[in-house]
């Protein structure tokens, strides 16, 4: 019986040593693999800030891809574009292969270590670097793509007054609009009396129609407004037979041209920008062919 126990130790110890000879040799590799040396894998080119946080056992390499990039659209407040994408892979013969799950869309690519850095490669021919970094190292990354956001934020300010000052300069010198359907039923003159800088806006819009039977073939109304501009969109209030009623639009090309919604269609109308003469011209010619 004690000679069954002893083996039975023996073996166990064996099994123990074993495990741990193991375990030692594959935290061994695994520690040696230049993935599980950096905190991170930094590439910045300008625009996009991207990095990598992957750590590889066993063989495998799993982790995360971040990407930054601070995106400014016309009209709008310059934002941060945050994404992250899951990174899965293998070690190989000749570095790795990575693949990056792209909001459903896998892609793989291959990697391999130039000194202490990571280079992965893009298409056929390109190639990327990321510098291997530490937290701190990272963190300065990422501060200094927060403080491109709030630059921008800060000079996109500066912009916007600009563009707002220059628009309204452009929108107080033109006389007014005009607008026709395709039909020549009727033309409608808009014309804006004030313009102020905070965006609010007073004027006329003249409608002439071309009345089809009857004796009076020609007849026009004036109705006042009342609006609101950032010039981009315009709005404009008024009253038709007793009821308050809104027109909505968008300037085209700076304070040049403009659509807007009509209550007696169904699409919105174009008005050019014009002159006071050219406008007398047309208002002339338009009761002329009304009348005939």
């Amino acid at each position: 019986m004690r000679k069954l126990s002893v083996w039975w130790v023996a073996a166990v110890l064996g099994l123990l040593a074993g495990a741990a000879i193991w375990w030692a040799s594959s935290y061994a590799k695994d520690h040696r693999d230049p993935l599980n040396k950096s905190d991170a894998f930094v590439h910045h080119d300008g625009e996009v800030l991207s990095w990598f946080e992957l750590t590889s056992r066993n063989g495998k390499v799993k982790g995360k891809l971040h990407q930054q990039k601070v995106i400014e659209e016309t009209g709008e407040p310059p934002f941060m574009e945050e994404k992250t994408y899951d990174v899965t892979g293998k070690v190989t013969d000749k570095g790795y292969v990575f693949n990056v799950n792209f909001a459903g869309k896998w892609l793989r690519s291959d990697a391999w270590f130039s000194g202490e850095n990571l280079v992965q490669k893009q298409g056929k021919k390109d190639s990327k670097l990321y510098e291997a970094v530490g937290q701190e190292q990272l963190k300065k990354f990422v501060e200094a793509k927060q403080e491109e956001l709030q630059n921008a934020i800060y000079h996109s300010e500066e912009k916007e007054k600009n563009r707002i000052r220059g628009f309204f300069s452009e929108l107080k010198s033109v006389y007014g609009y005009l607008s026709s359907s395709d039909d020549e039923s009727y033309q409608l003159f808009l014309k804006i009396d004030e313009a102020l800088l905070e965006g609010e806006l007073t004027g006329s819009l003249l409608v002439m129609n071309k009345v089809r039977g009857g004796g009076n073939l020609y007849k026009e109304r004036k109705y006042e407004l009342n609006g609101i501009t950032d010039g981009r969109i315009v709005r404009f209030y008024t009253n038709v037979e007793g009821k308050e009623t809104k027109l909505e639009g968008n300037f085209l090309d700076s304070a040049a041209k403009f659509n807007l919604s009509f209550w007696k269609t169904a699409e919105k109308l174009t008005f050019h920008a014009v002159t006071e003469d050219k406008y007398k011209k047309r208002y002339e010619e338009f009761k002329v062919r009304a009348q005939k």
